[in-house]
């Protein structure tokens, strides 16, 4: 279907084009008009993947394509069930092929299992710097080992106070957890900021109810 509906779009520009150069506009100005087109739709689109900080927009985009495998996940993880999540998760895993996403996936829905060997185990075979250091940083907070929970490699700068806020949530430290969890969020661009608000919504309602 998505194939479709990009063939449709390039096809009606190209007919429109013709139009124009029918009309006496010349071909090689109608081509170049709708090419700023083209390129202004594909900008959009990686702004909100990774720029955007209107949540609104990201929230549209996902589940306009929540069919597609990565965005089912942020779909899943924003509106579905934990057995969705987990479904969800069990697909793209099976989808993958390249170990650094692959293995990702496996760490993600090792957390949600609360499965640290499973979790450690994947968090070894991602091989992919800053994920790899991510997932290490991240078991580290979850069982305490706080002079394990930093690292150079976590290049982005939402990265290291998401550990933090991980460790917190895991000491039950709730002004901590709320402070790193802001700091984390207030960084974050796009579909990532997207993934941090939803997953930090639900520790903060586990840390209320505790």
């Amino acid at each position: 279907m998505r194939i479709l509906k990009l063939t449709f779009f390039y096809l009606m520009i190209m007919i429109l084009a013709i139009a124009l150069s029918l009309a006496g506009v010349r071909l090689s100005v109608a081509l170049g008009f709708f090419a700023l087109i083209v390129i202004a739709v594909i900008y959009r689109h990686i702004h909100i993947l990774y720029r955007t900080n209107n949540m609104q927009q990201v929230d549209r985009l996902v589940k306009k394509e929540k069919k597609q495998p990565f965005f089912a996940y942020l779909y899943a993880n924003a509106y579905g069930t934990e057995e969705e999540q987990l479904q969800i998760l069990d697909d793209l895993i099976g989808k993958y092929k390249q170990p650094a996403i692959k293995y990702n996936y496996v760490f993600i829905k090792a957390l949600l299992e609360q499965n640290l060997l499973v979790a450690k185990d994947a968090a070894g075979k991602i091989q992919k710097e800053p994920l790899s250091s991510y997932a290490f940083c991240y078991i580290a907070a979850l069982e305490g080992r706080t002079a394990d929970m930093h690292s150079d490699k976590l290049t982005h700068p939402w990265m290291q106070p998401a550990i933090e806020a991980i460790y917190a949530h895991t000491v039950k430290d709730e002004k901590a957890f709320n402070r790193f969890m802001k700091e984390s969020i207030d960084v974050a661009r796009g579909v990532q900021k997207y993934l941090l608000i939803h997953t930090f919504e639900k520790m903060k309602l586990e840390m209320e109810k505790s």
